[in-house]
Parts: structure tokens; sequence; C-alpha cells
């Protein structure tokens, strides 16, 4: 994952993303990117411009604005993308010791039985 952002700021930038695309597409495609304004006393927008989430640009006339740049567009697909593997490699661990635990198992009854006969 490209960036690391704590629960405030996901929330702010799934809903600067919800924002975006409620307000910037049509039909559900994205038609051109939100400009949002600078605020230089939002301690959480300047973490996300720390964290990489948002960038600052200056403007012309309209002074400095804020934009979500792509690894802020790709967050939330990477962490799904990171939770779908982490539940395969569980599924997958736990697959491998439930059969280590079944060939344990007939490990020793075929010891057993061996131990059995052949003494």
């Amino acid at each position: 994952m490209a960036i690391s952002l704590n629960i405030p700021q996901e929330r702010e930038l799934a809903r600067l993303i919800d924002y975006e695309r409620s307000t910037c597409s049509v039909e559900g495609e994205l038609v051109y990117r939100c400009a949002f304004p600078y605020r230089p006393d939002d301690e959480l927008q300047a973490e996300l411009i720390d964290a990489g989430a948002l960038a600052a640009k200056a403007e012309g006339k309209r002074g400095t604005i804020v934009v979500i740049t792509s690894d802020g567009y790709s967050f939330f697909l990477e962490r799904n993308r990171a939770e779908r593997e982490r539940v395969r490699r569980e599924k997958r661990d736990a697959r491998l010791i439930g059969l280590s635990a079944l060939f344990a198992a007939l490990c020793v009854v075929a010891g057993f039985l061996l131990g059995r006969f052949l003494a």
C-alpha cells in the first residue's frame, strides 16, 4: 500500500471521493476532478496532504487548491485487495494445518496398527 491513513483520515478521504463522484460524474463516469479549497488551519487536510492522499496546487486566480492524488484514489482499492489477500492466506494456512493434523493422525494410527500386528 502506498499510503497509510488513520480512521479520521480515511473517513475524510472517503467523504471527498464520494463528494467528487456525486458532483463531478455523469452516469458513474468521472467527467472532471474537483478542486477543494486549501484551508491551512484544517489539521486533517494537512495530514492528508502530508500522507500523499491530497495534493495542494497553486492556481492563479483561485489561490491554492487541493486535489485528490492517484494514491488517494487507489487507497481503498489497495486496502480491500490487501484484506482479500490476508483472508486468502489465513484460509490457506488453516487448510495446511488441517491437512498436517490429518496426516499426523494417520501416521499415529498406522504406527499403532503396525506395532500391534508386528509385536
